[in-house]
C-alpha cells in the first residue's frame, strides 16, 4: 500500500489536526444573470413588548425586543415565506443558500454508489409496497422506518451501547450516522453531533421580489360554464381560486437575491477531526479501526462531487481556486491535498468489518422489513404509554408484550422474591425469643422492588408503592415481619388493582388505601 493511501490515519494522532476545512469558491451558471433562489422559510412575526418611562410630565415608549417563545406569533395567516438572512450593523449581510442539515442530506445518499456502495452497509426496508435505505432516511439509525421495523432490536442495541460511549456497534449498521449526526430522541436519547458540516453561503447580497398574476383558461362564471352561487368564501378563501379557476394575483413576494461586485458565494466543508479521536469501542483494536472507518467515510463525503444544482432558480458551478486546509489547535495551518481518499476508505472498510467478525461481502441488510402489525399496535397506544415503551427497549412484538405483562403484574418478581426470601430466613424465633434482623437475606426482594421504583416505564403510583414497601425492606428490626407485611400489601394492591372498575391493571383505584 502507498504512503498516500496511508498518510491519513496520521491525523488521528493526538498531536494532530483538528479539523480539515474545504472553501469551494461557486457562482451561479448566468453570469449576466447573477440571481439565486435560497431555500424559503416560514417567517413569523412578533408581538410587541412595550416599556414605558415616566418622570414627572415626561413619558418614553420603547419598544423592546421578544424574549420567550410566548412572543412569537406563529399564526399561519400571519406567517409569510421569506429567506435566512443575518444582517449585521456594518451594513453587510450573510445568506443561507444551502443548510447543513440540507447537505448533508445531498451527500449520504451518495454513499449507495460511491465504490460500487461497498464501503458502508446498505441497509434496505421494505415498507408497504416501497423500498426505503436507509441512507434515505432524513433520521438516519434514529428514524421511525427502523425503529419498526425487523432491525429494531440491533439498532436499539447499538444505541444503547453508544450511551456507555461504545459507538462501534452503531458503526456496523450504520456508520454514516456518526458521519452525519444523529440523534434517538425518542428512546435511548443518545445524541451525537455531526462530524462533516457542509454549507453554503453568500455574503453582501440584495434582495430582489417578484409579482405574478394567474389568468384561467377561461371566465368560467362569465362563460356559464358554473353558476354564480357555486362561488363560495371557506376560512378567508374563494373556492374558485382554490381549484384555479380564478385570476389570481401574487405581489411583491420573495424572488431570490442578487449577487453584487462585493459578494463571495462559497460552499465551507468542515470535518471535525477531534471529533473522531473521541470515539470510542469496546476495546483499543476496536477503537482504531473505527476511528480509522470514520475518518475514511468523513475524507470520502467531504471530497466527494456535491449535487450543485439546489433547486428551481438556484443551479451553481465551482468558480475560482478550492482551498483544502489541515487546521491544528496549536501552530500554523497546512495546506494539504487530497488523493487516493476512497481507496483509504476502503482499505479501513475491510478493517473495520474484519475486527467486528463480519464477512465484509456479508455486511448488508436487503431483506429488512417494517412491522406493520407491530407499529400499528405500538401507534395505537397513548402518547404516555408510547413513551414508556421507546424507554422499555426497541418497538417489537416481545417489548409490547413485556409491557402489557408488566403493567398487569407489576409486582410478579416481588412476589417471586418473597418466597425466595423466606427460604432463606427460615422459621421465625419462637415466643419469647428476640426477632431476627437479616438485612443480607431480603437482598433479592429489595432489588426486586428498587427496580419497581426506578422503573420509569411503570405508572407514577406503582413507582411510589414500590418506594414505601422498599423502605420498610431496608428498614426494620424483625426481617420475618417485614417480609410478611410486604407480602400483604402486595396482595392488597393486586386485589385493589383487580378490582377497580373502569380502570386499567396499571392503575388501581387506589394505591394509597394498600
Amino acid at each position: 500500500m502507498n504512503e498516500e493511501v496511508t498518510k491519513f490515519d496520521s491525523w488521528l494522532r493526538d498531536d494532530g489536526p483538528v479539523a480539515l476545512i474545504i472553501k469551494q469558491p461557486l457562482a451561479p451558471v448566468d453570469d449576466e444573470d447573477p440571481v439565486i433562489f435560497p431555500p424559503t422559510y416560514p417567517i413569523t412575526t412578533f408581538k410587541s413588548r412595550v416599556h414605558t418611562i415616566r418622570d414627572g410630565d415626561y413619558r418614553v415608549s420603547v419598544e423592546l425586543p421578544p424574549d420567550t417563545k410566548a412572543d412569537k406569533n406563529q399564526k399561519e395567516q400571519d406567517q409569510k415565506p421569506g429567506y435566512n438572512i443575518d444582517r449585521f450593523p456594518n451594513d453587510t449581510n450573510s445568506c443561507e443558500i444551502d443548510s447543513p442539515q440540507s447537505q448533508s442530506n445531498r451527500i449520504e445518499p451518495r454513499f449507495k454508489k460511491i465504490k460500487g456502495g461497498n464501503l458502508v452497509p446498505q441497509i434496505e426496508i421494505q415498507v408497504g409496497n416501497q423500498t426505503v435505505n436507509l441512507l434515505d432516511a432524513g433520521h438516519r439509525a434514529a428514524d421511525a422506518v427502523v425503529r419498526m421495523s425487523s432491525l429494531a432490536d440491533k439498532f436499539h442495541g447499538a444505541f444503547v451501547a453508544a450511551k456507555s460511549r461504545n459507538y462501534f456497534e452503531l458503526a456496523k449498521y450504520a456508520p454514516t450516522s456518526l458521519v452525519f449526526g444523529v440523534w434517538d430522541s425518542r428512546s435511548t436519547y443518545e445524541k451525537r453531533q455531526r462530524i462533516l458540516k457542509a454549507q453554503i453561503r453568500a455574503s453582501n447580497v440584495m434582495e430582489r421580489s417578484k409579482s405574478a398574476q394567474y389568468t384561467p383558461a377561461v371566465d368560467y362564471i362569465g362563460t356559464s360554464a358554473v353558476g354564480e352561487e357555486v362561488e363560495k368564501e371557506e376560512a378567508g378563501t374563494n373556492n374558485l381560486s382554490a381549484e384555479g379557476m380564478k385570476h389570481a394575483l401574487s405581489t411583491q413576494t420573495v424572488g431570490g437575491v442578487m449577487l453584487t461586485s462585493g459578494s463571495k458565494l462559497v460552499r465551507t466543508v468542515n470535518v471535525n477531526l477531534a471529533s473522531i479521536r473521541e470515539l470510542r469501542g469496546a476495546t483499543d483494536p476496536q477503537t482504531k479501526v473505527l476511528q480509522e472507518y470514520v475518518l475514511g467515510l468523513a475524507l470520502v463525503a467531504a471530497t466527494s462531487e456535491p449535487d450543485l444544482n439546489l433547486r428551481e432558480g438556484c443551479n451553481l458551478r465551482f468558480k475560482g481556486e478550492q482551498s483544502t486546509t489541515l487546521v491544528y489547535r496549536k501552530g500554523e495551518d497546512k495546506s494539504v491535498t487530497m488523493k487516493a481518499v476512497e481507496d483509504f476508505a476502503e482499505t479501513a472498510a475491510k478493517a473495520f468489518f474484519e475486527v467486528a467478525g463480519i464477512v465484509f461481502d456479508k455486511k448488508d441488510y436487503r431483506d429488512a422489513i417494517f412491522e406493520t402489525s407491530v407499529a400499528e399496535k405500538f401507534l395505537s397506544k397513548p402518547k404516555a404509554d408510547r413513551d414508556k415503551i421507546s424507554r422499555l427497549g426497541p418497538i417489537t412484538a416481545a417489548t409490547l408484550k413485556r409491557f402489557e405483562e408488566q403493567g398487569k403484574k407489576p409486582f410478579k418478581p416481588v412476589s417471586e422474591a418473597i418466597k425466595s426470601v423466606k427460604k432463606k430466613l427460615g422459621q421465625g424465633p419462637k415466643r419469647g425469643q428476640p426477632p431476627a434482623k437479616n438485612i443480607e437475606a431480603l437482598l433479592d426482594l429489595t432489588n426486586a422492588l428498587k427496580a419497581i421504583s426506578e422503573n420509569a416505564t411503570l405508572p407514577n403510583e406503582v413507582q411510589e408503592f414500590a418506594k414505601k414497601l422498599l423502605e420498610l425492606s431496608e428498614n426494620h428490626e424483625d426481617s420475618h415481619s417485614a417480609v410478611k407485611e410486604i407480602e400483604m400489601k402486595v396482595k392488597a394492591f393486586k386485589k385493589d388493582a383487580k378490582a377497580a372498575s373502569g380502570l386499567t391493571a396499571t392503575t388501581p383505584a387506589s394505591a394509597e388505601a394498600t
